[in-house]
Formats: C-alpha cells, sequence, structure tokens
C-alpha cells in the first residue's frame, strides 16, 4: 500500500537538525519578502510557506505530520486564509478513504490473512530460485495494493529470508538472495502503485485531483492508470533482477516445497474470524469495484450509485471500516472478538492522515491565492516543447526527489505545479498530475528511498551497490512506463 515513513527515533537537536529547523522559516520568511517575480500578498505568504515546508519535508527534521500542520498555524497570521478554511483539507473525503483503508489492513493483519495470500502464490510457482523470487514478488505485490508496503516488507522479508537460507552457501546462493530480497522491496513499492488506496501519492493525486481539477478520481478511473504501471513494472523488475543481475538458478527441490507447506499448513483451515475479514474485504473491493455503472459494449453493468446515487469511494471505506468493528469472528480457542478492536486500529498509522491534509491545504491555498496561476505564467515557456519530453522532465525530476525524500511529501508538493505547468501547456490538468502521482512512488535505487528498501537494506545481504545499480536501471524504466501508460490511457 503506501510508503508509511518508518518510526524517526528520538533523537537530539544536532547541528544538521538544528540548521534544518532553522533554514525552513529563514529561507520561506526571505522569499515571502523578496516576492520573486513580482508576487506579492497571499501568492508570496504561500510560496513562502511552501518553501518552508519543504525544506522541513525533504530534512525530515521534525515528524511530517508535525510539518503538514503549518497551514493551519501560519495562513490565518499571514492573511491567506481562515483557520476553518485551512483546516477543512484535513477533512477531505479522501483522508477518510485511506482511513478505511487503513482499518481494512488492520484487520487483515491481525487475522493473519496477509500471510495466507502470500504463502497461498508463493506454493503455486515451483522451487527454483527464479520461480521462487516470481511468487515472492507477485504475493508482496498484490499485498501491497491493500495494505501497507512497510507492513508487507516486514512481513515478507522472514519469508524471503527462510526460502533464501536454503539456497545454501556460495556466491551464487547470495546472488539469488540478493535477488529474492530485492524483489520484496521493489515489488512493495510496484504493488502499490497500482490502486488508489496503494500508496500516499495515489491518494494525494485523489484528493488534489477533487481541489484543484474538479475531478472526482474513483477507484475504478484510477485502476485504469495505476494497474497497468503495476503489471508492466513487476514481470520487468523480476527480469532484470532473475535475467540481468543475478543470472544465477538454484533448484530448491523437496526441502524447500517442505518448508513452505509447514508454513501454509501452521495457518490452518480458512474459517472464523480470518474468513470473515476476508469476506469483508472482498465486498469491499467489490463495491469499490462496482460503485459506478460500467459501459461494455451496449450492455450496462449494474453500479451501486443506481441505488445510493451519493455514494463514493471515501464512503464504502468507511462503511467496511465500521462493519469491521460489528462483525464478530471466532478466534482458534473457541472464543470470539469483533473482527477488529480499537487496540488494533489505534496502531494505523495516523501522522500519514495529517500529511495528507497539509498537502492538501498547501495545494488548496496555491490555488486560491494566485499563486499556481503565476507558476504556470513562468512556466510558459515550456509550451513549445512537445509534450511527451516535458512529461519526462517531470517524471525525472520527481523520482529523484522520491529518492531523497518521503514519497508522500513529494507528491503534496509537486500537485499545484502539475496544474500551473499543465495550464502552461494548454493541457488537461490530470494529464499531469497523474504523471506526478504516479511518478513520486517510483524509488528504487537508495536504501532511504523507501521503507521496504531501508528494511532489506537492514538484512546485511544487500549492499547500496547491488540496490543502486538495479534501481537505478528500474527507476529510468519506471519513469517511461508512467509517462507511457498516462499518455496511452488518458
Amino acid at each position: 500500500m503506501e510508503s508509511t515513513p518508518a518510526p524517526t527515533p528520538a533523537r537530539a537537536f544536532g547541528p544538521a537538525r538544528l540548521t534544518a529547523l532553522l533554514a525552513g522559516p529563514a529561507i520561506g520568511l526571505l522569499v515571502r519578502y523578496i516576492g520573486p517575480g513580482g508576487l506579492e500578498g497571499p501568492a508570496a505568504s504561500v510560496l513562502g510557506v511552501a518553501v518552508w515546508m519543504a525544506v522541513w519535508w525533504i530534512s525530515e527534521c521534525l515528524p511530517l505530520a508535525v510539518t503538514a500542520l503549518l497551514p493551519i498555524a501560519l495562513f490565518p497570521a499571514m492573511g491567506v486564509a481562515t483557520t476553518a478554511k485551512a483546516a477543512s483539507s484535513f477533512a477531505n473525503e479522501v483522508v477518510f478513504l485511506y482511513l478505511g483503508g487503513f482499518l481494512l489492513a488492520a484487520a487483515l493483519e491481525h487475522w493473519h490473512a496477509h500471510h495466507r495470500i502470500a504463502l497461498n502464490v508463493i506454493g503455486a510457482v515451483g522451487t527454483s530460485s527464479r520461480r521462487l523470487v516470481l511468487g515472492v514478488m507477485l504475493a508482496t505485490a498484490f499485498v501491497s495494493m491493500w495494505i501497507s508496503n512497510t507492513a508487507t516488507a516486514a512481513m515478507m522479508y522472514p519469508i524471503a529470508m527462510a526460502i533464501g537460507a536454503l539456497f545454501g552457501p556460495g556466491e551464487a546462493a547470495r546472488s539469488q538472495r540478493v535477488a529474492l530480497l530485492l524483489g520484496v522491496a521493489f515489488a512493495s513499492s510496484i504493488g502499490g502503485m497500482g490502486t488508489v488506496l496503494g500508496t500516499p501519492p495515489n491518494l494525494i493525486l485523489a484528493g488534489a485531483a477533487k481541489e484543484l481539477a474538479g475531478v472526482n478520481l474513483d477507484f475504478f478511473t484510477f485502476l485504469r492508470f495505476g494497474l497497468p504501471v503495476t503489471l508492466i513494472l513487476l514481470p520487468t523488475c523480476w527480469w532484470l533482477l532473475c535475467f540481468v543481475f543475478h543470472r544465477e538458478r538454484i533448484e530448491l527441490g523437496a526441502e524447500g516445497l517442505s518448508m513452505l507447506h509447514q508454513k501454509r499448513d501452521s495457518l490452518g483451515r480458512l474459517e472464523g474470524g480470518e474468513r470473515a475479514v476476508m469476506g469483508v474485504f472482498l465486498a469491499m473491493a467489490l463495491a469499490w469495484f462496482f460503485r459506478e455503472p460500467k459501459e461494455i459494449g451496449s450492455v450496462t453493468v449494474f453500479g451501486l450509485t443506481q441505488l445510493m446515487p451519493s455514494l463514493t469511494d471515501a464512503g464504502v471505506a468507511v462503511i467496511g471500516g465500521i462493519t469491521l468493528f460489528l462483525i464478530p469472528g471466532r478466534m482458534r480457542d473457541g472464543g470470539a472478538r469483533p473482527l477488529l478492536t480499537w487496540k488494533e486500529a489505534r496502531d494505523i498509522p495516523w501522522d500519514v492522515l495529517l500529511l495528507f491534509g497539509g498537502g492538501l491545504s498547501l495545494a488548496a491555498a496555491m490555488e486560491s491565492s494566485g499563486l499556481a496561476a503565476q507558476v504556470g505564467v513562468w512556466m510558459g515557456g515550456l509550451h513549445g516543447l512537445p509534450l511527451p519530453v516535458v512529461l519526462l522532465g517531470v517524471a525525472t525530476a520527481t523520482v529523484i526527489i522520491s529518492e531523497l525524500a518521503s514519497n508522500a511529501a513529494t507528491a503534496a508538493m509537486g500537485m499545484p505545479i502539475a496544474v500551473s505547468l499543465a495550464h502552461a501547456l494548454d493541457q488537461p490538468p490530470m494529464l499531469v498530475m497523474m504523471v506526478v502521482g504516479l511518478a513520486a512512488s517510483v524509488g528504487y535505487a537508495l536504501p532511504m528511498a523507501t521503507p521496504p528498501n531501508a528494511i532489506v537494506f537492514g538484512s546485511g545481504e544487500v549492499s547500496v551497490r547491488d540496490m543502486a545499480r538495479a534501481g537505478i536501471v528500474l527507476d529510468v524504466i519506471g519513469i517511461l512506463v508512467v509517462v507511457g501508460v498516462v499518455l496511452l490511457v488518458f
């Protein structure tokens, strides 16, 4: 699902952190009072706050969610917006769509339903090292479409390590373990690109589409863009890992099959609470897919909005989330409890919801203050360039930033700029916004680029060189795929 920032341990205000903390407001206020390009009034103030937030987000000198609160604190003081207006973006319906997704993910994890999905996919592919890498990647990508990619990588990491240990000693075995672990990291991010729930950039894109472009980017509409990207990148990534960078091949044989069977058998039959939560999961997925009627040739497939015209994807998510607290699930000891309790719910990443709100609040202020229109004027020189060239440049810049900063922060900063660029190019805003939203999730080259990368790097099996040489190639391919798919589908 999303690239949730890894928890940052408490640390002292060292020189680097203190410098970043001071640089944010210093540079932001300087920009505010210089007013580049003749900016003045609210537009100059919003640009100053945007620069301030960018410095703090990229340096991560404060938790990302804390930085996201700056619009509520600063916009009223600067005369940009009232507190109510600045805070209204934090209640955007997309925030509640992701909240429902988080609750579903928490229930799937509690009942270990995601383990069963993963092990069944892996067990179906065979026991050669190449097939196992493929199986692990397929399972990882599918699970990551629905739950946090950090949680997905943390779940798949020990499974991959256990499989990799069976490869034995030697350089060929180590090479295959590296392919397996990189497969977990990369597939966690690639899978999240497939659905609107998959990563924070996808949700930020959906929220910005509504606020800045007046477009309702629902589950099915996003699927038309995100799923092809996943379906192209996933096999491409597997081919690169197993046939270009790690070409050795090892057979696990009976011992490997036995280990996988033991892991699956330990889960027992699909019953009780696990079966119930899988039922809710399936019902929510179908409701998102069939929320609106679908035209297939001369046939119209029924949509839920024919019965409930005001139903949105966020409504489906919240209904599903509430249902998890209502339906009882039978435990293995014979007792029963709700499929989800507040004990699990309070551990979902609430900070990501604040991050969404802050990004959307900043985007709305850039639009209402006239800053977005001015940025579009500044970008007018790009009008004569071929559209694919401009989009490739936008995607490349987005990927470079997302390698160094949170992908959610990258998307939040990029959405208003994407709208301005689209106006300068006389193109639909959604065209450029979609490129930025998807490209923000492309980050495979560095251990700090995503939590899944950091998780597998911590194994000690994967070096920075291992990750970078495969990741840089995949970054380039990801840029081309994102731009190509958006141009073809749009």
